[in-house]
């Protein structure tokens, strides 16, 4: 014990006299290092080293392994500068131990240069812009919160930042540290609201790995296109593009390349909508005053989208002036809109604020061609928008939505119905090369109807809601390789729908459909890689449905829902049980093949999987269709889309064309039996089918970027088709929305300064309809006889539209700038009067009673002109 004690005591002694030595040498090799050096001018490395050796400076190094430079050493620098400048100018790595400094040959390190870009004007971010390191293949797109991150070797290097809609800048960069780069730049044009679907760089068609893919941005170029009743609407923008098609002029939602209107996933910053249309489908819910960018993704979709099986739509509204106040607005026909924006602290936060009020309580009974009574509606939208820059690495945002229609059904019936949401994100810098998205919303839809019509006075209801948050990480590997992954859970709540007296004297029964709930959630992972001319961008995300009590599911007779009649069992849920589950993998590629500067080869696969689905067997979606979750007879949507297509620019990129054709297997497409019965109806699965559907296609475009006439012209050769078992055979039947033919074109072109122009012109097959194949008499009475369903078409539809724009002057009469711009906008709406069929109903002929008339019905049966006053201050 003694020896033990002896020994621990000798231990600390050594320590004590250890540390203290330790400090002395690290305090005499510090006053060494601040002492003068003996030599300037032109020296060799070894010869200076060596000299820095004869004062008792403990330097190491070895001949064989460094190069002995030539040095010009300046007069009066300490030994710790000339070693700075050794290190700086990357002659050797200089590497300081607490005996003895070594010298070692430089290793060239990769640093990360990485920042945001942002208009100078507004301090907004600037989604989609390109980032290029001059004279490199190197380079990197601003993502969709302006962030861009590049990984390089140190040195030296030029950095040009472009964008169609801004000034381009070149930067001048030192990477021999991480280093943060916050560039401003300013727009080309400050005009007003104009959309136009476009690219963000000049050939950014050629070099994104993502095909298939639209953008549209609110901005002062070449977007002046006319619009029905003169209202600005990115999804009237949308239609004029391949693939992208509505069933007719009076249609809420759209159908991408053959799928249904619910397979689209509509978001609006990072939130659902599910009703993204006001006025019955002629204007969509997202006010053009607000909104900042549209990207609409058709053929691949990456790996961090899912819960739809036919497209993204994803609206990002404005940030907010960080800069200064500013205030817009515009008033039509339709509407008034107004917007308020600018900073809370300036150049870290902002705010805004936009509203638009419908004005004229409109109905398409004033434009329609015959007396089919329609009704009159009033609609409303609220923007709000907050962010705020934390710091360099953190910046939170708070994002709501407020939207409803009001739909007055002659003098004893109201309908009111619309979509809110509110979201909360928080982007954070972990690293230089890491980058997260955080975000967390609520998101809901609701209808009311309210009947005071006696004796069967009603108030009806229904609403969906979802509580979501997701986690989106970023990490840059290098300049070649980029890294996505991400978690997202969304808990859908469902009130299919109740209806209640509405007051004590109705005699209307109490009706309430059981409400759903399920949590659906994913995790994905994507990488981007480049080699050589070839990029890659696959991945994989994996996605799941729970469906959750309480909740009360039937079973019938051989597992199959044909009727009511053939229920056998009834089984009991309780609160958070598991119902039913559903897993799905869903693999997706895209690969790029650049021929040559001007031209590229595109291809891509993409499953996905929807578990949410919008039951309407009409033949356009109505705001009182409900939606369903997958269950056990309701089986997820699952599709494969496969895609190949060939771009090229012309021109020095003025011209832009592609060819594109894909194909689409769709499994578990929901149909509806003949005379389905879906109103409050609590066994819905016995109306529906699932079926087998396909869709495929070609798509060409062209568009015009510069020049004084600008434009494009799109055409799309598809078929959509289903397979219904039922029927018992094994043809395909051609879908509603089924167009066989698809052109459209735009063109604008400058008249002078404060004047210019464009037209459209759309022309398209009519849809299939269904009609009798013959007629047989049943108690004296003629009755059709319906054989196949969508056995006809109707007529093809085509429209032109004009409108012409007159700019207010820039300067007053006493040569002093105007505090405001401003501009004017009329447009006329089918030029030629078309009376385009919409769909046929039928009628007994008033000249010869008994018999069926078929009468056309078409939504515009005129010519209809508008005028849009636009301002900003």
């Amino acid at each position: 014990m003694g020896v033990f004690l002896a020994l621990k005591s000798n231990i600390k002694k050594i320590l004590i006299v250890s540390a203290i030595c330790c400090a002395f040498l690290c305090t005499a090799q510090q006053s060494a290092l601040d002492s003068n050096l003996i030599f300037h001018g032109e020296l060799l490395l070894f010869e200076s080293l060596d000299s820095l050796r004869s004062i008792g400076i403990p330097i190491a190094y070895s001949e064989d392994k460094l190069t002995n430079q030539s040095l010009s050493i300046k007069k009066g620098l300490t030994v710790k500068e000339f070693l700075d400048f050794i290190q700086n100018e990357l002659i050797a790595d200089i590497q300081y131990g607490s005996s003895q400094i070594v010298v070692t040959p430089h290793i060239s390190r990769n640093y990360t240069i990485h920042g945001v870009l942002r208009n100078v004007e507004s301090g907004e971010h600037i989604i989609g812009a390109s980032v290029q390191v001059t004279g490199t293949s190197f380079g990197a797109i601003t993502n969709g919160y302006g962030y861009y991150s590049i990984t390089l070797k140190e040195g030296e290097y030029n950095l040009q930042f472009s964008h169609i809609n801004f000034q381009q800048k070149k930067s001048e960069i030192s990477l021999y540290r991480n280093t943060f780069l916050e560039v401003t730049v300013l727009p080309k044009i400050t005009e007003l609201e104009e959309v136009e679907v476009l690219s963000l760089s000049d050939d950014i068609n050629l070099i994104e790995n993502i095909p298939s893919i639209n953008r549209i941005s609110i901005s002062g170029s070449d977007g002046n296109i006319p619009y029905l009743l003169g209202e600005v609407d990115v999804i009237q923008n949308a239609l004029l593009k391949p693939g992208i098609r509505a069933i007719g002029e009076d249609a809420s939602g759209i159908h991408v390349r053959g799928g249904g209107v619910d397979q689209n996933l509509t978001l609006l910053d990072e939130a659902i909508i599910y009703n993204p249309s006001h006025f019955y489908g002629f204007i969509s819910v997202f006010n053009p005053e607000a909104v900042n960018n549209v990207r609409i993704m058709k053929g691949y979709i990456p790996p961090s989208y899912g819960g739809r099986t036919s497209s993204v739509i994803e609206v990002r509204q404005k940030e907010g002036n960080a800069n200064k106040t500013r205030f817009s607005g515009g008033i039509g026909v339709v509407s008034a809109r107004a917007l308020l924006e600018g900073p809370i602290t300036n150049g870290k936060s902002s705010y805004l604020i936009s509203g638009r009020q419908s004005l004229l309580n409109l109905s398409t009974d004033d434009f329609a061609s015959n007396s089919v009574l329609r009704n009159r509606i009033q609609f409303q939208d609220l923007n709000v928008k907050l962010n705020f820059k934390y710091s360099k690495s953190s910046t939170y945002y708070l994002s709501g939505y407020l939207g409803n229609d009001r739909n007055l059904v002659g003098l004893n019936s109201t309908r009111n119905w619309g979509n809110r949401m509110l979201n909360f994100r928080w982007n954070y810098l972990f690293t230089p090369r890491l980058f997260s998205n955080i975000s967390a919303f609520v998101s809901e839809y609701n209808y009311r109807i309210e009947s005071t019509e006696a004796p069967g006075a009603f108030v009806g209801r229904s609403k969906i809601a979802d509580y979501s948050t997701k986690i989106s990480m970023t990490y840059a590997i290098d300049p070649n390789n980029e890294l996505t992954f991400g978690i997202s859970n969304i808990y859908h709540r469902l009130l299919p729908g109740t209806r209640e007296p509405l007051d004590q004297n109705s005699s209307t029964n109490r009706v309430k459909l059981e409400n759903e709930q399920g949590m659906e959630s994913a995790a994905h992972i994507g990488h981007e890689t480049n080699i050589g001319k070839f990029s890659l961008h696959y991945g994989f995300r994996a996605s799941s449905l729970l469906k959750l009590g309480p909740g009360t599911v039937f079973k019938y007779k051989n597992n199959t829902p044909t009727a009511d009649s053939t229920i056998i069992d009834t089984l009991k849920f309780n609160q958070y049980q598991i119902v039913n589950t559903d897993i799905n993998f869903e693999p997706r590629a895209s690969i790029n093949y650049r021929l040559n500067d001007k031209t590229s080869i595109k291809a891509s696969f993409s499953r996905t999987a929807q578990y949410l689905h919008l039951i309407s067997n009409t033949i356009s979606p109505a705001p009182t269709d409900i939606w369903k979750l997958s269950n056990e007879y309701i089986p997820p949507t699952t599709t494969n889309q496969y895609t190949l297509g060939l771009y090229k620019n012309l021109k020095e990129n003025t011209w832009e064309l592609s060819s594109e054709i894909y194909y689409k297997d769709i499994d578990n497409s929901i149909q509806y039996k003949n005379g389905a019965d879906l109103v409050f109806n609590e066994n819905i699965e016995t109306e529906l089918i699932i079926s087998d559907a396909r869709a495929y296609g070609l798509e060409l475009y062209a568009k015009k970027k510069y020049g004084k006439l600008k434009g494009w012209i799109s055409y799309t050769l598809s078929r959509a088709e289903s397979r219904i078992s039922e029927f018992g055979d094994n043809r395909y039947i051609v879908e509603n929305h089924d167009k066989t033919h698809d052109f459209s074109t735009s063109w604008s072109m400058n008249l002078g300064k404060r004047w210019s122009t464009s037209a459209n012109f759309v022309y398209n097959s009519g849809i299939p309809v269904t009609l009798p194949t013959d007629k047989y008499e049943f108690e004296g009475n003629l009755v059709p006889h319906f054989q196949f369903r969508n056995n006809a078409r109707l007529p093809d539809y085509h429209r032109l539209d004009l409108s012409i724009k007159w700019e207010g002057t820039e300067f007053r009469k006493n040569g002093n700038r105007r505090k405001n711009n401003d501009y004017w906008i009329l447009t006329i709406y089918n030029v030629y009067a078309r009376k385009n069929a919409y769909s046929y109903f039928f009628r007994e002929s008033p000249t010869d009673p008994g018999v069926a008339q078929v009468v056309k019905y078409s939504i515009f049966g005129t010519i209809i002109p508008s005028l849009t006053y636009n301002f900003r201050f």
